[in-house]
């Protein structure tokens, strides 16, 4: 698996730079997405998670881990971001008051990251904001009723205010971010009926499934049979077989979606 990926709607960003000429603000909100990101993966690392995949979109360099946030260490992860951009913010305006002549030079920069900053806390997944909002929401069905809400009200906000650019100078800005809300929905974690241990269970034979790296702790759960004593096997792996109580354990640690490939062995 790549290291770092570049999405089909960077590509896009970099398009419409060039036909509106404004390479130099692309090259500020570039730097300040990833001085961004990096925060992220700073205090990810610091508190012992490793780097899965960097993928740069739109949006940003949206930065994948190998193992699953933990809610004490969440908070923490997802504010560095936006609060490393408003101290960047805060250094640029210090600058301009040492060296006023900086300000012709900073001046996107510090714009870039401002705005990066307050985009980024709406509490609207996959955004920082969001994902906070989401750690401090325990019903699941009380987060999907006020996502609901705060999305439905940015998605008329900025069609109106597209609405009302047509009069004058369309912006198509707010079109996308009509977009961007709509569509970027809280990603559904699949969920599956408590599976017991093997030595709870009473079965009939083992069953031996070739499987590979690929293949997510979803996806093996659903063959589990309930007469049947599963072992997986993957050459690939470190550790190529794993039986239905490893599975059920990984379950437990990892999210549901979690390919093979991203699991510590043996657990």
């Amino acid at each position: 698996m790549k290291k770092f990926k570049v999405g089909i709607s960077f590509v896009f960003v970099i398009i419409l730079c060039f036909m509106f000429k404004n390479f130099l603000l692309l090259l500020n909100y570039l730097f300040a997405l990833i001085l961004h990101e990096l925060a992220h993966l700073f205090v990810a690392i610091s508190r012992g998670y490793k780097l899965k995949q960097a993928r740069l979109d739109m949006f940003g360099l949206s930065i994948s881990l190998n193992e699953k946030i933990l809610e004490n260490d969440s908070f923490a992860i997802n504010i560095a971001g936006p609060l490393f951009n408003l101290v960047l913010c805060l250094v640029c305006m210090s600058l301009y008051w040492l060296i006023p002549q900086s300000q012709n030079v900073l001046n996107y920069f510090c714009l870039s990251n401002f705005v990066l900053a307050i985009f980024n806390l709406l509490p609207i997944y996959p955004l920082d904001g969001g994902k906070i909002f989401r750690s401090l929401i325990k019903s699941d069905k009380a987060y999907k009723n006020l996502d609901l809400i705060i999305r439905t009200t940015f998605s008329v906000a900025f069609l109106i205010l597209f609405v009302m650019s047509c009069f004058k100078k369309i912006n198509f800005f707010y079109l996308i971010m009509v977009l961007f809300f709509v569509t970027s929905k809280p990603k559904t974690t699949p969920t599956l009926t408590l599976l017991k241990p093997s030595k709870e269970k009473n079965f009939n034979k083992v069953v031996l499934l070739k499987v590979s790296e690929t293949n997510t702790i979803f996806e093996l759960l659903k063959q589990i049979k309930a007469k049947n004593y599963t072992i997986f096997y993957c050459n690939t792996l470190k550790n190529p077989y794993i039986d239905e109580d490893m599975l059920i354990n990984y379950s437990i640690s990892y999210p549901l979606e979690t390919e093979l490939i991203n699991l510590k062995f043996p657990y």
